[in-house]
C-alpha cells in the first residue's frame, strides 16, 4: 500500500513548517514565493490528496471523542458500524483524535445503563451514541446537553434529543418495504409473523417501534392488518430458539411469511434450515455474515441493507467538520438509502 503523507511530512520534505503547507493547501494567508513553489513540488510528487478538514487547528489540539454502541462483533451489523468509524478515522489521521468506547450488550438494558455512566466519568469533545433504549439515551443525552457536549447518533434516533445530526434509515419506510416485500412473496390467503428479539429490562427501543409502525400501516392499507401475528425469540437463552419457532410454526401453519426487524434473522433462518421448511418466506435487515449464509442457502428471502459503515463514516466526518468548524447544520436527519439484496445480487452487491 502508497504511503499516506500527512501534513507534517510534505513540511519536512519540502523544508517549511506544518502552518506553512497547511496555508499552501487551503490557499490562505501569506506565503513566500519560493516556499509555494518548494511545497506544490513535493505535492505533486507524492500524489498529495488534500483533506478539507485538515488545519493548522488540527495540529496543535487533541480531540477526544467517546464512542457508544452496542456491542460490535466483526461481521454484524454494529461490527460494520465501527468498521466505518475506523475508515473516517484513517482518512483525516492528520487530525489528533483519541477515541474511548463504552459498548453494551443491546439486549440487556443494565448494560447499557453501565455503558452510559462509565462514559459519563470522561470529559469529551463529542460523542457517538447508537442509542437502542429510549429513556436511558435520552437521560443520557440529558447530560451531554447540560455539559454542552455534542453527540451524534447512528442507527436511529430519540425524539426529545438535539443531536448534531442522525445517520439512519427512514424507519417507518424500512417497514413499509418489509411488508410489500412479504406479501408479494406468498400466497394472498395467507398469514405473515413478526419475530422480535426478546430483552433483559426496559422494552422501548426506538427503531424497532418505528419499523414495526411502519409494517403496521402497510399491512393495514392493503386490508391485512388482522393477518399479523406476534411471536418472540430470545438472545439471552438460544438454546430455546428452536423450539419456540417450530411449536409457534405448527400451531400456526398459515403462516408463510416471517418478518424479523433487526439483525437477527439468521436465527430464524437456522431453524428453518434444520427442519428443512421451505414454504416460508423470511424477509429481514443487514447484510450480516450469518444473514449472508442463510440468504445464499435461500432459507431467508431477501435482506434490506442500510449501508452501516456509511453511517458509521459519515458521523466521525461531521464530528470532524464540527469540531474544526463549529459549522452548523438545521438538517439533523441524514437518511440512508434502503438496499434490498437477493441471493440473486449478492455477489455483485458492496456497500459504498
Amino acid at each position: 500500500m502508497a504511503k499516506q503523507f500527512k501534513i507534517k511530512d510534505i513540511a519536512a520534505l519540502a523544508g517549511v513548517s506544518a502552518g506553512t503547507v497547511d496555508r499552501v493547501i487551503h490557499n490562505r494567508g501569506k506565503v513566500s514565493e519560493k516556499n509555494r513553489l518548494a511545497v506544490e513540488r513535493i505535492l505533486e510528487e507524492v500524489g498529495y490528496k488534500s483533506n478539507i478538514h485538515t488545519s493548522a487547528i488540527s495540529l496543535k489540539k487533541d480531540f477526544h471523542i467517546i464512542i457508544t454502541t452496542p456491542t460490535a462483533n466483526p461481521g454484524e451489523y454494529w461490527g460494520s458500524i465501527h468498521k466505518g468509524f475506523e475508515h473516517a478515522l484513517e482518512e483525516y489521521s492528520d487530525i489528533k483524535i483519541v477515541c474511548s468506547y463504552h459498548t453494551y450488550n443491546q439486549f440487556d438494558v443494565y448494560s447499557c445503563r453501565r455503558a452510559f455512566e462509565e462514559a459519563l466519568k470522561e470529559p469529551a469533545d463529542a460523542v457517538v451514541i447508537g442509542p437502542i433504549f429510549i429513556e436511558e439515551s435520552l437521560e443520557f443525552c440529558r447530560h451531554l446537553e447540560e455539559r454542552g457536549t455534542p453527540y451524534i447518533f447512528v442507527n436511529s434516533s430519540i425524539e426529545g434529543t438535539n443531536p448534531l445530526a442522525t445517520y439512519m434509515i427512514d424507519q417507518h419506510s424500512c417497514g413499509q418495504i418489509v411488508g410489500k416485500l412479504l406479501t408479494m412473496a406468498i400466497p394472498e390467503d395467507c398469514s405473515v409473523a413478526v419475530f422480535t428479539p426478546s430483552r433483559r429490562g426496559n422494552q422501548g427501543v426506538q427503531n424497532q417501534i418505528e419499523r414495526m409502525k411502519g409494517f403496521e400501516d402497510y399491512m393495514t392499507f392493503i386490508g391485512k392488518r388482522d393477518k399479523i401475528k406476534i411471536a418472540e425469540f430470545s438472545m439471552l437463552d438460544p438454546e430455546h430458539n428452536e423450539e419456540i419457532v417450530t411449536r409457534f410454526l405448527e400451531k400456526n401453519q398459515d403462516v408463510k411469511g416471517i418478518a424479523v426487524m433487526n439483525s437477527r434473522a439468521h436465527i430464524i433462518g437456522e431453524v428453518l434450515k434444520a427442519h428443512d421448511i421451505k414454504d416460508v418466506s423470511l424477509v429481514a435487515l443487514d447484510m450480516t455474515s450469518a444473514n449472508q449464509e442463510m440468504l445464499k442457502d435461500g432459507y431467508i428471502s431477501c435482506l434490506l441493507c442500510q449501508r452501516p459503515e456509511l453511517q458509521g463514516f459519515n458521523a466521525i466526518e461531521h464530528i470532524i467538520e464540527h469540531l474544526l468548524y463549529k459549522k452548523k447544520n438545521h438538517k439533523t436527519e441524514r437518511l440512508m438509502p434502503i438496499d434490498i439484496v437477493m441471493k440473486e445480487n449478492l455477489p455483485y452487491y458492496k456497500e459504498i
